[in-house]
C-alpha cells in the first residue's frame, strides 16, 4: 500500500511576489538606464543583426544573469503549471525581446537577438533552479527535520553568491593557473580581505546552524566550506587567496560554533556581525565608488554603470549583511518576533543613517541600493521568519491583542503618509503659497514630500514614543526621567535623517543656519591660536556635519520636548512627581536649544524675525500647541468630548495667534522693503502684503494641519504601541 502523502506547509506568497515585482523593476531599469531616448530609432533590422550568440561571451553573462532571478521568481509567485506558463510567455514577449526593441531608441544600449536568447536561457535556468529547490525543500519540510528558518536558508544563498558568482567554472588550465597563485606564491597580505571573507563566512555558519534544513549542520558546514573554496578556484572571476582561504575556512566554524554555543546569543552575534560587515561597505570605497561625497537616487548606480557582473559580488556581500540584520531581530527578542515590521523599519533608518555616514562623514558616492536592497529583503524576512518552525531561541509569549492591533496601525500609517504626500504635493502647486516652501523640496517634490510626510507623522510619533518607554523605565524602577534627554535626541536624530533626506542641505540651512564654526575658528582664528589649532586636526566635513545636527537638534528639542512633557501627564497616578522629576531633566536642554537656535544662530532668519522678548510668547505657544495636541489625542476619551475639543483648539488657535505677534517682530527691513514677521512667515512674498484677516486665515489652516499631522502620528503610535500606566504604590525603593 503505498504511504499517504505528507501535506506540504504552505509559504507565505507575500516574499515571491515582492521578490519578482523587485526583479522585473530592475530588469527594466537596468535596461533602459540611462532613458536617454531618441526619435526615430535604429531601424529594426538591427536587432536582428547580431544573432551570434557566442559573439560576446561578456555581454552574454550578464544577458544570463539578469534573467535567473526572474526565472527563479515566476516559478514561486504563480503555483498553477498554466498560470506559470503564461507569465514565461509574456515575461519573453515583453521583457526579453519588448525592451530590446524599446533598446533600438536608445544610443548608449545596443538591441539583439542574441541577447534576447540569453534572456531566455536565463529565465529557463532560474525556473530549473526553483524546481530543484522546491524539491529539496519538499523532502526536507516533511520529513523528521520539518520546518526549518527559510531565511537563513536565503542567506546561505547570499553567501554563495558572493563568494562563487557566477558559478560557471572554467576549464581555462591558464586561468586555473592564475586562481591557485596567489595561494602559492604569497603576494602581499590584505587584512581587510581576510576580515571580509571572515565576516560573511560567520554569519553563513550562523545560518547554517539555524537553518534547520540540514539533517546534519556540521557535515553540512564542512560541505559548504568545501564547495565555496572549490567555487572560488574555479569561476572564471575567481581568485584563491591565503586571505579568503583563512577567511571562509575561520568564519564558517566559528559562526557555526558561536551558534551552537551560545544559542541564547546567537542573533546577538549575529547582529554585531552583520553591523560589522555593513560598516565596511560604508566607510571603506567597497563598491569602488567616487570619493566626491556626492548622492545619487538611482540604485545600483555602480553596478548599471560599470557592468553588472563583476559587481554582483559586492551587491550580495551588502545583502547579507542587510538581510543578517533583519534576520537577527526577527529571531532574538519575543517583542521583535512578535512584531516583525517594526524591526525591519528600524534596519531601513538605521541604513538611511549610515548612507548619510558614507557621503557626508567617510566622504564616498552615495545612493539607495542599500535602502533597495532593503526594501526587498524585509517582506521575505517577515514572512519566512513567520513560516520558519525552526527552535527558537526563546520562548515567545503569546501576544494576540499586539500582533493583531500591529498591521491595521502600520496600514494607517502607510495611508496616512500616502495622503500626507499627495496634500503636500497638491499644496505646492496652489497659487499664493510661500516663496520658500516653494523650493523645500527642490527638483524633486514627490519624493521630498514622501519622505517629509514620515518626518511630520513622527513628529508626534516620537514624543509619544519617548513618554512610553519613560513610564516603561519608571515602571522597572530604572529612573526613566534620566533617560528622558537621551531618547528625545534619538528622535530628534530620526527627524534629521528623514528631513535631510527630503529637502536640499541649502533650504534647512536657512532655517538652522549655515555650518560656520570651522571657517570661523580655524580661517578667521575667532577663539585664539590654542582652538584654532586644535579644530584644524579635525576633517573639516566632520565638524561642519556635527554642527549642523547639532543646530537642529535643539531647534527640534524646542518642540518636541513640550510634546513628551504633556503625554506624560496622560496618567493620572503619580502625576505630579513625574512631571516635576522630568521637568528639571528635560527643561535645561529645552534652554539649551533656545540659545542655540536664537542666541547663538549663524543666520539671521529666525533672529531678525522673533521681537526682543518674545521668545518667551513663543514658547507659551510652543507649550500651548502641545496640550492641544495631547487633548486631541487623549487617551480616554468619549464622543460625547468632541465638541468640548473644538471649542477649546478653535480658543487656543486664537490665543497662538495673539502670542505670534506677541513675538514676531512687527516691523522688518530688507532691502529697503518694510513688512512684518508674519507677513514674511505666511505670505507668498516680500512685496504682495496680505490683510490681518488673510494673514489669520492662513494662521488657523497651518495651525489645523499642524495639530492634525502630530495627533494624527500620535495615534498611530499609541495604537500601535499603548501607553503603560506608571507603577503603582511608592515611588521607588531606594
Amino acid at each position: 500500500m503505498r504511504p499517504r502523502r505528507e501535506p506540504v506547509p504552505p509559504v507565505a506568497p507575500m516574499p515571491a511576489y515582492v521578490f519578482l515585482a523587485a526583479t522585473v523593476a530592475f530588469i527594466v531599469y537596468g535596461s533602459l538606464f540611462p532613458f536617454d531616448f531618441v526619435s526615430p530609432g535604429l531601424p529594426i533590422d538591427s536587432f536582428f543583426a547580431e544573432y551570434h550568440v557566442f559573439a560576446n561571451r561578456s555581454d552574454a553573462l550578464d544577458n544570463f544573469f539578469l534573467f535567473v532571478p526572474l526565472g527563479i521568481g515566476l516559478a514561486v509567485a504563480f503555483r498553477r503549471p498554466a498560470a506559470r506558463s503564461a507569465a514565461a510567455l509574456m515575461a519573453i514577449l515583453v521583457l526579453a525581446i519588448g525592451i530590446q526593441l524599446v533598446q533600438l531608441y536608445l544610443p548608449s544600449r545596443v538591441a539583439s537577438a542574441a541577447d534576447a536568447f540569453w534572456n531566455t536561457v536565463g529565465m529557463g535556468a532560474g525556473f530549473l533552479i526553483a524546481a530543484r529547490v522546491r524539491h529539496a525543500l519538499r523532502a526536507q519540510l516533511v520529513g523528521h527535520e520539518a520546518g526549518g528558518d527559510l531565511f537563513a536558508a536565503g542567506l546561505l544563498l547570499l553567501w554563495l553568491l558572493y563568494e562563487s558568482f557566477p558559478f560557471v567554472p572554467t576549464l581555462d588550465i591558464g586561468l586555473l593557473r592564475e586562481h591557485v597563485k596567489g595561494a602559492v606564491f604569497a603576494p602581499t597580505f590584505e587584512l581587510m580581505r581576510l576580515v571580509q571573507h571572515a565576516l560573511a563566512a560567520a554569519l553563513a555558519g550562523i545560518a547554517a546552524a539555524r537553518v534547520g534544513l540540514l539533517r546534519r549542520p556540521a557535515r553540512g558546514v564542512i560541505a559548504l566550506a568545501a564547495l565555496a573554496l572549490t567555487l572560488e578556484v574555479l569561476v572564471p572571476y575567481g581568485s584563491l587567496r591565503r586571505e579568503t582561504l583563512i577567511g571562509i575556512a575561520l568564519g564558517l566554524g566559528g559562526g557555526y560554533l558561536a551558534a551552537q554555543w551560545r544559542r541564547d546569543r546567537g542573533a546577538s552575534i549575529a547582529f554585531a556581525l552583520a553591523l560589522a560587515a555593513y560598516l565596511i561597505t560604508v566607510l571603506t570605497p567597497y563598491r569602488g565608488q567616487a570619493a566626491d561625497a556626492g548622492f545619487t537616487f538611482t540604485p545600483f548606480s555602480h553596478v548599471l554603470w560599470h557592468g553588472a557582473v563583476n559587481d554582483v559580488p559586492p551587491a550580495a556581500f551588502e545583502a547579507l549583511a542587510i538581510g543578517a540584520l533583519m534576520w537577527s531581530g526577527m529571531a532574538a527578542a519575543p517583542r521583535l518576533r512578535a512584531q516583525p515590521i517594526l524591526w525591519s523599519a528600524a534596519v531601513l533608518l538605521l541604513l538611511a543613517a549610515l548612507e548619510w555616514v558614507r557621503v557626508a562623514v567617510a566622504g564616498f558616492h552615495g545612493d539607495t541600493t542599500a535602502l533597495a536592497m532593503a526594501i526587498v529583503l524585509a517582506p521575505a524576512a517577515v514572512a519566512l521568519r513567520a513560516h520558519g518552525q525552526a527552535p527558537p531561541l526563546a520562548a515567545v509569549p503569546a501576544a494576540p491583542a499586539l500582533a493583531g492591533a500591529a498591521r491595521p496601525a502600520w496600514m494607517l500609517g502607510a495611508a496616512s503618509a500616502a495622503a500626507l504626500t499627495v496634500a503636500m504635493w497638491l499644496v505646492l502647486k496652489l497659487p499664493g503659497i510661500p516663496y520658500n516652501l516653494k523650493k523645500l523640496f527642490g527638483d524633486q517634490p514627490l519624493f521630498g514630500a514622501a519622505v517629509f510626510s514620515l518626518a511630520l507623522l513622527w513628529l508626534g510619533g516620537g514624543p509619544w514614543l519617548v513618554a512610553r518607554t519613560v513610564l516603561r523605565l519608571d515602571a522597572r524602577r530604572r529612573r526613566g526621567e534620566l533617560w528622558a534627554p537621551l531618547l528625545t535626541a534619538g528622535i530628534a536624530l530620526v527627524s534629521y535623517l528623514l528631513v535631510d533626506l527630503a529637502t536640499p542641505a541649502i533650504m534647512l540651512e536657512k532655517i538652522i543656519g549655515a555650518p560656520d564654526l570651522y571657517r570661523r575658528i580655524v580661517e578667521d582664528n575667532y577663539w585664539g591660536e590654542a582652538w584654532r589649532a586644535g579644530l584644524a586636526a579635525w576633517p573639516a566635513g566632520l565638524v561642519r556635519a556635527g554642527e549642523r545636527l547639532l543646530r537642529y537638534l535643539a531647534l527640534y528639542s524646542v518642540f518636541t520636548i513640550p510634546l513628551v512633557l504633556a503625554l506624560l501627564a496622560i496618567p493620572r497616578r503619580e502625576r505630579s512627581a513625574r512631571i516635576i522629576l522630568n521637568g528639571l531633566c528635560l527643561l535645561p536642554f529645552w534652554l539649551l536649544g533656545k540659545f542655540i537656535v536664537l542666541d547663538w544662530a549663524v543666520t539671521d532668519n529666525l533672529t531678525e524675525l522673533v521681537a526682543d522678548g518674545g521668545a518667551v510668547f513663543l514658547a507659551l505657544l510652543i507649550a500651548l500647541f502641545a496640550v492641544n495636541a495631547v487633548l486631541l489625542a487623549g487617551y480616554r476619551r468619549g464622543a460625547s468630548t468632541a465638541p468640548v475639543l473644538a471649542v477649546v483648539t478653535a480658543l487656543l488657535a486664537g490665543v497662538d495667534w495673539w502670542l505670534l505677534n506677541l513675538g514676531i517682530e512687527p516691523v522688518v527691513i530688507n532691502n529697503g522693503r518694510i513688512f512684518s514677521g508674519v507677513q514674511f512667515l505666511l505670505g507668498e512674498n516680500r512685496s504682495a502684503l496680505l490683510s490681518a484677516p488673510a494673514l489669520f486665515a492662513r494662521w488657523c489652516a497651518l495651525d489645523g494641519a499642524a495639530l492634525a499631522v502630530v495627533v494624527t502620528g500620535m495615534l498611530l503610535a499609541r495604537r500601535l504601541l499603548p501607553l503603560p500606566e506608571p507603577a503603582g504604590n511608592g515611588r521607588r525603593a531606594g
